[in-house]
């Protein structure tokens, strides 16, 4: 091989190893974002990479103006100056210091209020569980799964990006208890996996006893490398719903809409939930049982004490403790 080649090879490989800085979706959205801010530069006749200081300011205050979210802001913004991380050996034009005071006014110009779903409670919990039919009778492969799903995440305090990964080889059962093996995680960064401990407690809300029959169900309890959470599909040929036979996990907007099905089957405006209501649900009850703050922390996976407490809401009791005890 040549010198050149070798340098050309080395090059790529440093590229690789660059890009690998950031998770796959964070690349994939950087990407997203900097091809829009590209667009927008052809439509203006300006380059986009190198790009001038100057353009970037005038792009980014045109966001500004339209009122967009602190979140679009900081996507644009950071996905410019990622590309150009990775791709410039000289000076990064979002290093300028008009840039950065223009981020920070932006900042202070767009905040909204944050509107962060409700929490689940367990007593929400046993109304679907009393919908659906409890485990020993629930036969149904549809409605089994979405309980299952519900009350791992629930006592998991998981991602969907978390649950959706789960295969049948991260889930070893033990006497009284399971582990869960989280291969991936938001907070992981260097991917050396988190282990997720259950206490098979028994009952109509224990996720153990639900994830045994749900795997039973589903026919796939030896089969190592399932996914857990999959599409189903009616077979006409068995007359029953079973795993779709693409080994692939249930999508966000599938595993969405089963939870808020769930909701409004049991009364309760769907309004206001989402997936990350069955994490901060079960941060919250764990809170409320006088669960210490590191095992919370710990077995939410979050990797400071701010990001836990935002997923803990405190009830109306709780909030009175502290002026109650002002008068005592």
């Amino acid at each position: 091989m040549s010198t050149k080649e070798q340098f050309k090879s080395a090059d790529s490989s440093i590229f690789h190893i660059m890009k690998s800085a950031k998770s796959k979706n964070t690349v994939k959205q950087y990407e997203t974002y900097f091809k829009k801010f590209t667009q927008w530069c052809i439509s203006k006749d300006v380059a986009s990479f190198p790009a001038k200081s100057s353009v970037i300011a005038i792009f980014l205050s045109g966001l500004i103006q339209q009122g967009v979210s602190e979140a679009v802001l900081c996507s644009f913004f950071y996905s410019i100056k990622w590309y150009h991380d990775l791709h410039c050996a000289f000076s990064n034009p979002c290093d300028d210091s008009v840039i950065h005071s223009l981020m920070e006014g932006g900042k202070r110009i767009l905040p909204k209020p944050i509107k962060k779903k409700e929490p689940i409670s367990p007593d929400v919990l046993e109304k679907i569980i009393n919908v659906y039919g409890e485990r020993e009778q629930n036969c149904d492969l549809r409605s089994v799964r979405t309980v299952a799903m519900l009350l791992l995440s629930f006592a998991g305090f998981l991602r969907f990006s978390e649950l959706s990964n789960i295969k049948v080889k991260n889930i070893i059962f033990k006497n009284l208890y399971m582990n869960v093996c989280i291969e991936s995680s938001k907070t992981d960064v260097y991917r050396r996996g988190n282990e997720l401990t259950l206490a098979e407690a028994g009952g109509k809300l224990c996720p153990v006893s639900w994830i045994k029959h749900y795997l039973n169900l589903a026919e796939i309890q030896d089969k190592p490398e399932e996914y857990v959470f999959r599409p189903i599909r009616f077979y006409k040929s068995c007359g029953k719903y079973m795993l779709c036979g693409i080994n692939k996990p249930i999508s966000y907007t599938r595993a969405r809409e089963l939870l808020l099905e769930a909701l409004e089957k049991v009364g309760i405006d769907s309004k206001g939930f989402g997936l990350h209501s069955l994490r901060s649900g079960g941060a919250t009850t764990a809170a409320e049982k006088n669960v210490s703050e590191r095992l919370i922390k710990i077995h939410g996976r979050w990797k400071s004490d701010y990001s836990r407490d935002n997923y803990i809401k405190d009830c109306i009791d709780n909030k009175l403790k502290v002026s109650n005890s002002l008068f005592v």
